[in-house]
C-alpha cells in the first residue's frame, strides 16, 4: 500500500507543476488570458477524445455504453449549471455576465472527478502488475500538466487568489488517494464500471470546453487575436496528443 501512496503522489501532485509555474508570473498570465483559455479548451477536448474515450473503449467489447456515459456526463453538467445559475446573484459590474460565474466550481468539480479516476487507474494497474504502478503514475502526471495550466488560468481569471487556487487544486489532487483507496477495497466494482466512469468524465470535459471556455473566448476577444487564439487552441490539442503518443508509442 505504501507504493500506491507514492504513485498517487507522483500522479496527482506532480501534475500541478505547470499550474504553479503559471501562478509564479500571474501578471503575465492575465495579459494572455485568451490564449490560456484557448490552450485549456484544446487540452480538455484532446484529453476527452485522445485519452479518456479511447481508453474506455479499449476496455469493453461494445462501446455504445461508453458513449452514452459521455453524453450523460455532458447533459448532467448542463443541468447542474442551469440549476446553479438560479442561485447565483448576478453582479452588474461583472463584465462576463452570469454565464461564467459557474465556471470555477465546474472546473474544480470536473478536475476532482478526473483525479479520483486517475487514482482508480493507478490502483488497478498496480494490482494487475506492481511493475505497472510507476509508469502509470508518470503517464498520468505528464498528460495532466497541460490541463492544469488551463485550469489555473481559469481560476486566476475569475478572481481567485493564489492561495485559494493552490488550496483548491491540492484538495482536488488528494481525491486521487481516495480513488486509490476505494479501488483497492472495491476492486470488482471499479473493474466493471471504470469504462463508464471514464466516459462520463470525458463528457464533462467536452462540456466545459465547448459551452464555457470557447464562448468565453469569443466574448472576450471578439474579432481580434483570431490566429493567435487558434494557434493556442491547436497547441493545447497537440501537447496532449504528443504526450499520449510518447507514452503509448
Amino acid at each position: 500500500m505504501s507504493s500506491l501512496i507514492l504513485y498517487g503522489l507522483i500522479g496527482s501532485l506532480f501534475s500541478l507543476a505547470g499550474g504553479l509555474l503559471l501562478l509564479a508570473n500571474a501578471a503575465f498570465a492575465k495579459r494572455i488570458t485568451n490564449l490560456l483559455f484557448a490552450f485549456g479548451a484544446g487540452s480538455f477536448i484532446a484529453i476527452s477524445f485522445l485519452d479518456l474515450l479511447p481508453e474506455a473503449v479499449e476496455m469493453v467489447e461494445e462501446p455504445h455504453a461508453v458513449f452514452l456515459a459521455a453524453l450523460a456526463g455532458f447533459a448532467a453538467f448542463f443541468a447542474l449549471e442551469r440549476l446553479s445559475m438560479k442561485h447565483f446573484r448576478k453582479d452588474p459590474t461583472h463584465v462576463h455576465g452570469a454565464h461564467s460565474e459557474s465556471l470555477p466550481w465546474m472546473t474544480v468539480v470536473a478536475d476532482t472527478a478526473h483525479n479520483f479516476l486517475d487514482g482508480v487507474v493507478i490502483a488497478l494497474a498496480y494490482i494487475a502488475n506492481p511493475l505497472l504502478g510507476l509508469p502509470t503514475a508518470l503517464a498520468i502526471a505528464a498528460h495532466e500538466v497541460p490541463q492544469e495550466i488551463g485550469e489555473f488560468a481559469i481560476l486566476l481569471d475569475q478572481g481567485w487568489s493564489k492561495k485559494k487556487i493552490i488550496a483548491a487544486n491540492l484538495l482536488s489532487a488528494l481525491s486521487a488517494f481516495l480513488g486509490i483507496g476505494v479501488a483497492y477495497l472495491a476492486l470488482p466494482f471499479f473493474e466493471a464500471y471504470l469504462p463508464l466512469l471514464l466516459g462520463g468524465v470525458s463528457g464533462v470535459f467536452v462540456y466545459i470546453a465547448a459551452s464555457q471556455l470557447i464562448p468565453e473566448i469569443h466574448h472576450r476577444a471578439g474579432h481580434t487575436e483570431a490566429y493567435r487564439i487558434l494557434a493556442a487552441f491547436l497547441l493545447g490539442i497537440l501537447a496532449i496528443g504528443a504526450v499520449i503518443t510518447f507514452l503509448h508509442g
